[in-house]
C-alpha cells in the first residue's frame, strides 16, 4: 500500500475511534502493511468489518488476521457445484495409473 492509501485508511479508522493521525502512526501502519503485504481493498474491508463487530481498539495485527481469515474460507458450495464436471479418464489413462499404483504397492510390500 502506498502512502496515500495508508493515510486514507487511518482517516477511516479515525472516523470510527477518533485516533490521532501523525507521521509516526503513518510510518508504523505503512510498515505493518508492507510486512503483511496488504491489499488496499482487503485492508479497508477488514477495518469496516472490525468496527461493525467490535468496540476494541484496532491494531495492525487485527487487520492482518482479518485479511488472512477471509482468504481461508472455502468457496461457497454453490460455486463449487457450478464448476464443470471433468470427463472420465480414458481406459488408457486408467490402465497407466493402475499400473503405477500396483508398482508402488509392490515396492512397499513386506515379504514374509
Amino acid at each position: 500500500m502506498n502512502h496515500d492509501e495508508i493515510v486514507t485508511m487511518l482517516q477511516i479508522m479515525s472516523a470510527y475511534d477518533s485516533r490521532k493521525i501523525d507521521g509516526p502512526s503513518i510510518a508504523a501502519w505503512k510498515e505493518a502493511a508492507a510486512r503483511a503485504r496488504w491489499d488496499s481493498r482487503d485492508a479497508l474491508n477488514a477495518i469496516h468489518e472490525h468496527y461493525a463487530k467490535s468496540t476494541a481498539w484496532l491494531m495492525p495485527g487485527h487487520v492482518t488476521e482479518s485479511i488472512r481469515a477471509s482468504k481461508r474460507h472455502p468457496a461457497p458450495a454453490s460455486e463449487v457445484l457450478a464448476l464443470p464436471k471433468a470427463p472420465p479418464a480414458s481406459p488408457e489413462t486408467r490402465a497407466r495409473l493402475m499400473a503405477e499404483i500396483q508398482a508402488l504397492a509392490d515396492s512397499k510390500r513386506v515379504d514374509q
